[in-house]
């Protein structure tokens, strides 16, 4: 399938199902989908992102739904975060993906005239600046929930995971790129390399204890991922941290993702994902499989952990300070990067 024959099904999938949400209002499209040219290939185990605009939305998680051969992620956002184009346009999830033609349904007309509000002043600097200043408050609140003593060793875990990519996002943010997940250490690595901050590339993988890594240790840590996600999704029951992704269908969007990412030659960025999807996989198996079998799997997190410099998961207070002086750093490039941008402008023209 292409971009458009995808955006077609992801528009089919909301008129027949999504619209049935309580209090539905519209849909949009997330994500580099809507950046895409229309005719270009879209590989099936790629998973498409929207979110559904919704009265009274109950938040949480986001959903998993497998629909004609796509791997389909929504959210539901209450109708308030669309409220005006002020608000839309500080907020660094929802203005990329409004900055450009993303509807899919819009029956009570609300989002239409927002996204065209949003499109002609994306680009001002006032409000990449907003942008920019909120990703970096969600790094820094993340910082904050790192250092709560009593936090879960799984939702530590998954937090600093997403500090990273919002680390990677504000970069991204500030040359008004859509962040990404998947592939934000390549992302983040490309931009970087665009105004010559290379080296903030590497100090981040260093401080995550991927800068060493050889390829052949990133195919086995796949390896295992691949088994634990295959394992988690045949014995969940309780809700972890990111446990809404333990389902066949999501499989290879997680380790055919992190696999094409090494076939580009990138198996370091490749491991951010691919510890994400092993700390998913075995927080639900530490949590719900059989007693015998824990051991196995946390034997795979601990080797994991071992051959990125970590003793156990607590070493991520120790690189806490690091990784403040990290942040800091990037935050200077990401103004730097809005100040140098020659598409970012102070007023309309």
């Amino acid at each position: 399938m292409n971009v458009g024959q995808v955006t077609q099904l992801a528009r089919e999938w909301v008129e027949t199902e999504g619209s049935q949400t309580p209090g539905f209002c519209g849909a949009h499209l997330m994500g580099a989908l809507n950046y895409a040219p229309r005719d270009a290939p879209f590989p099936a185990y790629k998973d498409v992102d929207l979110n559904l605009v919704v009265q009274g939305a109950p938040g949480g998680e986001p959903h998993e739904v497998f629909y004609k051969g796509l791997i389909l992620e929504y959210g539901t956002l209450d109708v308030e975060r669309y409220r005006s184009p002020a608000m839309v346009l500080s907020d660094p999830g929802l203005a990329p993906n409004l900055a450009v033609n993303s509807i899919l349904a819009d029956p009570k007309g609300i989002l239409a005239p927002l996204q065209s509000a949003v499109a002609r002043m994306y680009t001002q600097r006032r409000w990449v600046h907003a942008r920019c200043a909120s990703a970096k408050n969600d790094v820094l609140q993340g910082f904050q929930g790192l250092q709560l003593a009593a936090l879960p060793d799984q939702a530590r875990l998954i937090l600093w995971l997403y500090v990273t990519m919002g680390l990677t996002g504000t970069v991204a943010l500030a040359d008004l790129k859509p962040p990404t997940h998947r592939r934000s250490l390549i992302q983040m690595k490309t931009l970087l390399e665009q105004y010559g901050r290379e080296d903030l590339q590497q100090a981040l993988l260093e401080l995550l204890g991927f800068a060493h890594l050889r390829s052949a240790q990133v195919k086995v840590h796949l390896q295992q991922m691949a088994e634990a996600f295959d394992r988690a999704v045949q014995v969940t029951r309780t809700p972890v941290p990111g446990s809404f992704k333990l389902h066949p269908h999501v499989r290879p969007y997680l380790v055919d993702g992190a696999q094409e990412m090494i076939d580009e030659g990138y198996p370091r960025e490749a491991m951010l994902w691919i510890w994400f999807g092993l700390a998913i996989a075995n927080g639900a198996i530490q949590a719900d499989a059989p007693e015998d079998e824990k051991p196995h799997f946390q034997a795979m997190a601990n080797q994991l952990y071992a051959d990125m410099g970590w003793s156990t998961l607590q070493d991520v207070a120790s690189h806490l300070p690091q990784a403040r002086e990290l942040a800091d750093d990037v935050f200077r490039v990401a103004e730097d990067i809005v100040h140098r941008n020659p598409e970012i402008v102070d007023e309309l023209t």
